[in-house]
């Protein structure tokens, strides 16, 4: 075998090796029964993600005495995007400082559907060892959740202006239309930016995706689709890809 042979499989090996190094890596927290993302976002990341990006998941059963208790909570540590579809959990101390952690530094996070109420319990006593963070919504995806509409009414979706301009609605094409029951949402805090609206009959139309950039400069997106059909349309993967790419900066 001849040196430039040989030399040519290290600098092919060492090309390959810091390509794998170099991608930034996704955590995604999943945790909810309703609209089954622990299907949906494994597919959808498979398909649109593995190429790009270095991916892990960290789940947490729908049932049982481990329901609080997310699997793999030191993966967050490494995240350079924490993509979360948790549903009221209340996880233990030390994940919920990891979280708190990532999102002290800086670092993006983008949330879905039932991410909006993800760490308040409702009917479950809390834990000993474990944690809520009840200001979440506001404090973190800056919505304001207030309940949902009634399910089982199409909502239709458009931009939020006609003129509105932004990367995260790069090849969105709107309108479209979701089964997704329309979150009540509005007024929302002055520091998120609305980018899509949601409207049913009879009701005033409610912000579904919005952005923000909080004080500390980590990039926040946040959308209340996310059901199990939106994911078979090419408008709303196109919405998270976009999102993905907006908050790691990369085209």
């Amino acid at each position: 075998m001849s040196p430039i042979f040989n030399v040519s499989i290290f600098l092919f090996s060492a090309y390959l090796y810091l390509t794998a190094g170099s991608q930034k890596k996704i955590i995604f927290l999943i945790a909810e029964r309703e609209y089954k993302t622990e299907e949906t976002l494994p597919k959808f990341a498979e398909k649109y993600l593995s190429s790009d990006f270095s991916i892990e998941f960290c789940n947490a059963p729908n049932a049982g005495p481990k329901r609080n208790q997310l699997s793999n909570p030191s993966a967050i540590g490494k995240a350079d995007l924490l993509f979360i579809s948790v549903r009221r959990r209340a996880f233990r101390e030390k994940t919920m400082k990891l979280i708190r952690f990532h999102i002290d530094k800086g670092k993006p996070v983008i949330g879905i559907r039932t991410t909006s109420h993800a760490f308040q319990l409702r009917k479950e006593v809390l834990l000993d060892g474990h944690q809520e963070w009840p200001e979440w919504d506001h404090q973190v995806m800056g919505g304001n959740y207030n309940g949902h509409h009634g399910k089982e009414l199409i909502c239709n979706i458009k931009n939020s202006t006609p003129t509105i301009n932004h990367s995260i609605l790069q090849k969105v094409k709107v309108p479209f239309k979701t089964r997704a029951s329309l979150y009540r949402n509005s007024p929302l805090p002055e520091t998120s930016k609305t980018l899509l609206v949601g409207s049913i009959k009879g009701f005033p139309p409610e912000p579904v995706a919005w952005f923000r950039q909080k004080t500390c400069k980590g990039k926040v997106f946040y959308t209340s689709l996310g059901h199990v059909e939106d994911f078979k349309n090419a408008s709303f993967n196109q919405l998270l890809i976009n999102a993905i790419n907006w908050c790691l900066e990369k085209d």
